[in-house]
């Protein structure tokens, strides 16, 4: 009985891990656009979309509306995302609202 019971608090425990990441050479991260080490920014603009590979190879975000678009990941940003994954990104725009500049750090990247 307390064998099935620190079983059960072990398996209950295992869904508040984080989720693994894919740090493998095919990995969405190794195909991320980054920034010429750029400072970090605020989060002036969110946009929430599932991470896909772009036309060109790259890592890119296709958002609510289905709208595709680049990002450039900061330097600074420590978080990581894989392909297929829905995340809510802040940063800014890079140059145009076609490009989102991931450049407000870790606590800007949420999994949703």
């Amino acid at each position: 009985m307390v064998a099935a019971l620190g079983l059960a608090v072990w398996l209950s425990g295992c869904g508040l891990a984080p989720a693994s990441h894919d740090v493998s050479p095919a990995s969405a991260m190794a195909y991320m656009a980054y920034d010429l080490n750029w400072e970090p920014c605020s989060a002036d603009v969110w946009v929430t979309g599932v991470i896909v590979p772009g036309e060109a190879g790259d890592a890119e975000l296709k958002d609510d509306q289905g709208i595709v678009r680049s990002i450039v990941w900061g330097t600074h940003n420590t978080a990581v995302v894989d392909w297929g994954r829905r995340y809510r990104i802040g940063g800014r725009w890079f140059n145009t609202e076609a490009t989102l500049s991931a450049c407000a750090g870790a606590d800007a990247v949420i999994p949703q």
